[in-house]
């Protein structure tokens, strides 16, 4: 009897000390259900997710103005990265397209450009732009306000305002009706570029005209070659930050 029951008692030990494996079996199970739907999952959505991965890296490392630089990229890839080029610096894209224009077209001596945190100011002697003591344009000068003008409209959304300014030369006379016509000249020339600007494609919507006179020199007046630096129109343009 004794035997019997010792024999019973290290049978059900056995079988007791076996149970865990039932439990540890049914986690497996579960968890290579789970990784089974898990994996069927990513691969119906594959091609979204691909999407996904490629849009959250070009946003975060940049890819795309990377290529630009290293000029691997051409064609659409190419014109994408100058687009994001462009909208992070619209007036450094001003200045680069417009310097590059005034070297090939060797302008050095007809146009300066200033470059400000927030503006860029375009100057331009009236010899280039203007006949005689008029406010009538040379035909020479259309081409450069054509170029102006494109460059501009490429970044116009990133432009705050436009300012013409008109300048004249102070001559020392400055009896009434002298004085009278530089205030008008100034602001008249200011006007026909602001018109020419317009009628390139330029929307007038930012823009707005001043006349200065010859009271903003900036080189000195008692010389020849400092009053054809004052006889200029400038185009100042400032950034959104404004």
């Amino acid at each position: 009897m004794a035997r019997r029951r010792r024999r019973e008692e290290e049978e059900g030990g056995h079988e007791n000390s076996e149970r865990w494996l039932l439990t540890y079996s049914d986690m497996i199970t579960l968890l290579l259900a789970l990784f089974i739907i898990m994996y069927g999952m990513s691969t119906e959505n594959q091609a979204k997710l691909q999407a996904m991965s490629e849009a959250l890296s070009d946003a975060f490392h940049g890819s795309v103005s990377e290529a630009a630089v290293s000029g691997t990229e051409t064609g659409e890839s190419g014109g994408a990265a100058a687009t994001n080029q462009v909208a992070l610096d619209p007036l450094q894209s001003i200045y680069d397209q417009l310097n590059g224009y005034i070297k090939e077209e060797e302008l050095q001596n007809e146009i300066e450009l200033q470059r400000t945190e927030h503006s860029i100011s375009i100057r331009l002697r009236d010899a280039l732009l203007f006949q005689g003591n008029s406010a009538e344009l040379n035909p020479e000068s259309i081409p450069t306000l054509k170029r102006v003008s494109t460059v501009i409209q490429k970044v116009y959304d990133g432009v705050n305002h436009i300012t013409i300014t008109g300048n004249t030369a102070d001559l020392g006379n400055r009896d009434t009706a002298n004085e009278k016509d530089s205030w008008q000249l100034s602001v008249d020339r200011a006007v026909r570029v602001l018109n020419e600007l317009t009628q390139d494609g330029l929307l007038p919507e930012k823009m707005s005209i001043e006349g200065n006179s010859h009271y903003n020199p900036i080189a000195d007046n008692n010389t020849e070659e400092g009053r054809a630096k004052n006889r200029r129109v400038e185009i100042t343009i400032t950034d959104s930050a404004n």
